[in-house]
């Protein structure tokens, strides 16, 4: 599995420097790179990635107002060549914090650790089955859920939601981290929006229906979904 990556910095040396990092890196697919935040965010609204490398001092946007301006956060390692603002980056919860110059040791260890914490989001209980369930860490208690019950899973701002017939549950995760854990039947229809096509009740236009609920097909996930809809089987 590769885990797609996005590059914001004002430097050219440094967005080549850390492209070729990238591309040494077998568990990376490069997303793109973008010169300033205003940048970014339009790729970011656009576009889902696991893993942001963020410069923090840019003109127009910082890295940090950047964080402030998104919904559904990537995980983020702040790259900079200004220390002082560790502390600051440690605030809004970025995975590691690396200092320029970056040599390719210390960015796969920032790496790493964004992978295993990615990898470590949803977890389950081994079982010598397949699974048809997995846990989801809240505040104060570890929650079970079914696949099979889950109807939509939603982004908002740095908490993800989890959407059942009977209960709807708050979690401190990344939409694009539950992505990457979720079987077939799920598909992502918006950038806040991921369904369970087995509960789907009418498709309208650019509108998912699910009981009471429903969730706007945004233009980016319409080719796919609408292509897994076709493989379903119609009579």
């Amino acid at each position: 599995m590769k885990y797609r990556i996005l590059i914001v910095d004002d430097e050219p040396p440094a967005r080549k420097l850390l492209s070729d990092y990238v591309s040494k890196t077998a568990e990376l697919e490069l997303a793109g790179t973008c010169n300033n935040g205003d940048e970014a965010l339009r790729f970011l609204r656009e576009n889902s990635v696991d893993i942001l490398l963020l410069d923090i001092r840019m003109p127009l946007m910082t890295g940090m107002d950047l964080l402030n301006e998104l919904s559904d956060k990537p995980l983020t390692i702040f790259i900079t060549a200004y220390e002082e603002y560790a502390v600051k980056g440690y605030e809004l919860d970025v995975i590691d914090y690396l200092v320029k110059p970056v040599s390719f040791e210390r960015f796969k260890k920032a790496i790493n650790r964004a992978i295993e914490y990615l990898s470590a989001q949803v977890e389950a209980v081994e079982s010598p089955e397949k699974l048809d369930y997995f846990f989801i860490k809240t505040d104060t208690r570890i929650v079970k859920f079914l696949f099979a019950e889950i109807q939509a899973i939603e982004a908002q701002r740095e908490y993800v939601k989890f959407i059942t017939p009977s209960r709807k549950v708050m979690s401190l995760v990344s939409l694009t981290g539950i992505a990457n854990a979720l079987p077939g039947e799920f598909v992502r229809i918006h950038r806040s929006f991921i369904i369970n096509m087995r509960h789907i009740d009418e498709v309208q236009a650019n509108e998912v229906v699910i009981g009471k609920d429903i969730y706007p097909i945004s233009r980016n996930y319409r080719e796919d979904f609408f292509k897994k809809l076709e493989n379903r089987k119609f009579i």
